[in-house]
């Protein structure tokens, strides 16, 4: 009898899963070129454990092989991977993709409901409200913010530098932009750069990387229920998660005092020199007691979602220009002399009119964020069938923007492995397809804090190359990308740096 079970409930799986191969939508996925998958679990096993493993063969391997358009499967789920010009514009311009794929509920755990994973109407309410908060008055505000974190910084640098001329500078970008995005968002300061032990910054890193970890192995193929009751890396995961929102419940609670008691008593914010700057969260506590449809887990979400965004991207991004100038010493100099023009040898902060005339650096930092871009791949549902490269994509399906194979397409930037920063000055940019460069993604879903993050980039990096000269040991050449969420350098980032006076 129980033999007769099995065989019944083994043969009922068998004949579901002939008729799901044999569906329109299936026929439909697979007439798009990719690589071979097997019954049930699809090209899951074919996913490297590592990050560097994975990058390589979402947007080089495959690529290659299959062209700018692809498809793979995640055990039944198919995933449509472009990285064509026209048909980014396609998805990024339109009105109608906008919602996130499935693999974002991998960080609904973590961001909730927030602007990064929120959808449709609610996505476009929290777009509106939140949009105000990022006008260049508002982020003029911030760059006290940027240039003390940025000195503090650079004296954490010189530090190391009397024991040692090698210094890992990852670890200490991320340090200095989770300073920087804490008292943004949260109106806090939490002294990560001299605080190392922080239990907040420790659980952070851990969520990211266990998240990526789930999303590329078996682990991912679980139902959440399943995955964080009965595992121990799910359990794990939920511990790290609790410290995380309750830090920002408990920073929310104490802010919210904060901001009742000053408008009690007609103070102005308290929160740095500038008048009446406030932080990101101050914004959402005001229109929340303004009437917006806002709960204390929504605030959590947002803020959560800004943390996630603003910090480790921007820290990628700082941490790949500085390797871009370690390795071409010939456009550091070039850099170096255009701050000294603007600067000469004062200690004078930047502001936001200098940066306006360091035209050499923007295009170092565009090209930089070309060659590794913080963030090489976004994905999104489509909502309804769309025409792409020829193929039919049927709606429901995951959508992979792959922002690192695109601006590494030789159709667009010759010689693409090569850090040339003269792609950017204004005569090369004419002709080229806009949507050939989206290092912060593009149309109604770009990304909300792009000249945030742009600022704090150019102010850190031009605080850091005022005072030191920045070189890397040929031995140590290449430094792997690593694609984990976003892209790191697998292993740090040791830099040869030198002080300057």
């Amino acid at each position: 009898m129980l033999n007769f079970v099995f065989f019944f409930f083994v043969a009922l799986i068998a004949w579901f899963y002939w008729r799901w191969e044999n569906s329109f939508f299936v026929r439909q996925i697979d007439n798009i070129p990719g690589p071979l998958k097997l019954p049930l679990f699809g090209n899951i096993f074919a996913f490297p454990r590592d990050g560097p493993g994975l990058l390589q063969i979402f947007n080089v391997k495959w690529t290659k092989a299959h062209g700018h358009i692809y498809r793979f499967w995640r055990g039944v789920f198919p995933i449509v991977n472009i990285s064509s010009p026209s048909d980014v514009e396609a998805i990024l311009t339109s009105q109608v993709h906008i919602n996130k794929s499935i693999t974002g509920t991998f960080l609904l755990p973590w961001l909730g409901d927030g602007l990064l994973l929120s959808g449709g109407n609610k996505w476009r309410k929290d777009r509106k409200l939140l949009t105000p908060a990022f006008h260049f008055q508002i982020l003029d505000g911030f760059f006290d913010v940027f240039n003390r974190n940025s000195q503090i910084l650079a004296e954490q640098i010189n530090k190391k530098l009397v024991d040692v001329n090698e210094v890992d500078i990852y670890p200490m970008t991320s340090r200095c932009t989770l300073d920087i995005i804490c008292e943004a968002a949260m109106g806090i300061q939490i002294d990560a750069q001299v605080n190392h032990d922080s239990e907040y910054i420790t659980a952070i890193d851990r969520v990211e990387a266990m998240i990526q970890g789930r999303i590329n192995s078996l682990l991912g193929l679980l139902p959440d229920w399943f995955y964080f009751q009965f595992t121990s890396h799910g359990r794990q995961l939920q511990k790290n998660l609790d410290i995380v929102h309750d830090f920002t419940r408990k920073v929310m609670v104490a802010r919210k005092n904060i901001v009742d008691q000053q408008d009690a008593d007609g103070s102005e914010c308290d929160f740095g020199p500038k008048k009446r700057r406030r932080a990101f969260l101050d914004l959402l506590l005001e229109a929340a007691r303004n009437g917006a449809d806002m709960s204390e887990t929504d605030i959590i979400s947002q803020v959560d979602t800004f943390m996630f965004e603003g910090h480790d991207t921007t820290s990628a991004a700082v941490t790949w220009f500085l390797y871009c100038m370690a390795t071409h010493p010939a456009e550091q100099d070039r850099v170096y002399e255009e701050l000294y023009e603007c600067f000469g040898d004062s200690d004078k902060p930047c502001t936001l009119e200098d940066l306006s005339k360091l035209k050499y650096l923007d295009c170092c930092i565009k090209e930089s964020l070309r060659r590794h871009p913080p963030v090489p791949l976004i994905r999104r549902r489509i909502n309804e069938d769309v025409r792409l490269s020829g193929y039919n994509v049927p709606a429901d399906t995951s959508l992979g923007i792959q922002i690192y194979a695109l601006h590494h397409n030789e159709e667009f930037f010759a010689d693409p492995e090569t850090f040339k920063p003269e792609r950017f000055e204004a005569d090369q940019i004419i002709g080229r397809n806009p949507f050939a460069y989206v290092p912060f993604s593009a149309g109604p879903r770009n990304c909300i804090g792009q000249k945030f993050a742009l600022y704090e980039d150019k102010v850190i990096v031009t605080t850091l190359l005022r005072q030191f000269r920045f070189g890397i040991d040929l031995s140590r050449l290449p430094i792997r990308e690593s694609f984990n969420m976003i892209l790191k350098p697998d292993g740090g980032m040791p830099l040869l740096i030198a002080p300057r006076r």
